[in-house]
């Protein structure tokens, strides 16, 4: 459902709220490990910001990102703007790209019961998985580490109360007042600090119900390996930039595909197709080619 289409039904109504953002075709959101931990630590921050919201779920993609609020509906719709802001900022300030979250088109849904519920939160935590990145539970930047993890309390950091304000700006690039309580690993603030945990386990009751619903999306690659099929190696987009930059300096002379011209963009994209077996769509974000365009040439 559109925010438009939100006005009337849920003003004003405390609920659950998922929120994702339309897919970049042309482009990447995220572009670095920097860049990922700015968008988690602008998470973090959105709780500070708009203290009436809280975040129960995330995941970040390289094009895109999940959340899953709670809270009144205007207070969530505030928080995920606030959001995008900043992260309009990061793009500003580290790329100079401007306007590509203008009016960035986004879908919400009010998550209405119990079942609902789980399955949004394992929707979200597997997205990596099922855009063939990493497994859920080894991806950084999602909030999967939170939930039913006997080590949570375990892993510790620098906390924020020991660290000189000009610091704290500096590291989070931010005036905003960060709690003292909260604690971060090399410049990324702990998933426990800002995440309700507690509310997620409270909806699923127990762990066992818990990892079923993820279990449940991960039984393709078992039933795969069960059928003799062959796995197949997937690459990241920051592994196969890697590689793409490998293939620009050795046979093209050029330190980027920026550089190149327009035919032999074209080759460079059959050669990632065929070498590496990266999908169009992970080609198009990297070589900002549009899927017309793709369908013709794969």
């Amino acid at each position: 459902m559109r925010p438009d289409q939100f006005q009337d039904t849920f003003r004003r109504r405390e609920g659950v709220y998922q929120f994702t953002m339309e897919h970049l075709e042309k482009a990447r959101l995220f572009r670095s490990e920097s860049d990922y931990d700015y968008g988690v630590n602008s998470i973090a921050l959105g709780t500070c910001e708009h203290p009436k919201v809280r975040v129960l779920c995330y995941s970040l993609m390289d094009n895109h990102l999940h959340l899953l609020l709670k809270g009144r509906y205007e207070d969530c719709l505030k928080y995920y703007l606030w959001l995008v802001r900043r992260l309009r900022i990061m793009l500003k300030q580290r790329y100079n790209v401007t306007g590509l979250l203008k009016d960035m088109a986004f879908d919400i849904s009010a998550v209405t019961d119990d079942r609902m519920f789980q399955n949004e939160v394992a929707y979200i935590i597997r997205n990596t998985y099922k855009a063939r990145m990493f497994s859920p539970f080894s991806f950084p930047w999602n909030s999967a580490d939170t939930y039913f993890n006997p080590l949570r309390e375990a892993v510790h950091g620098t906390r924020i109360e020991t660290m000189q304000i000009t610091e704290v700006k500096a590291l989070f690039q931010t005036h905003t007042k960060v709690p003292g309580n909260w604690e971060h690993i090399y410049g990324r603030i702990l998933n426990r600090c800002f995440v309700d945990y507690n509310y997620v386990e409270k909806r699923f009751g127990d762990s066992v119900r818990f990892f079923d619903k993820i279990r449940v999306y991960d039984l393709e690659a078992v039933i795969n390996a069960d059928r003799g099929l062959p796995e197949s190696i997937v690459f990241t987009d920051m592994e196969l930039q890697e590689k793409l930059q490998v293939i620009c300096r050795n046979e093209y002379q050029v330190s980027s595909h920026q550089q190149l011209d327009r035919k032999t963009l074209l080759v460079l994209a059959k050669t990632l197709a065929r070498r590496f077996g990266a999908p169009k769509t992970q080609i198009g974000r990297l070589l900002g080619l549009s899927p017309d365009i793709l369908d013709k040439l794969l």
